[in-house]
């Protein structure tokens, strides 16, 4: 039913109609929203969980690399000052 300004001329099965209508239409968005929110949430935490493996993985990865680093750098030393 389209809006009126005129709601006195209306009879009441009109005027609940109008009402049901709006409450249903309203039960929808609420829905649709929740349902939004809660992908939002599940979107956010995948992103956190994929963050907090890629540094764990840049840590690792620095602490394994630190052994290999530091003998490269004692090869060349000894390779320069036998």
């Amino acid at each position: 039913m389209d809006y009126d300004p005129d709601f006195s001329k209306k009879s009441n099965a009109e005027l609940s109609s109008c009402l049901t209508k709006y409450t249903e239409e309203h039960e929808l968005y609420l829905r649709a929203l929740s349902e939004l929110s809660k992908r939002e949430k599940l979107a956010e935490d995948k992103i956190a969980s994929q963050f907090s493996k890629a540094i764990f993985w840049s840590r690792l990865a620095a602490i394994l690399a630190l052994p290999g680093a530091l003998f490269v750098i004692w090869w060349i030393v000894l390779s320069i000052h036998p």
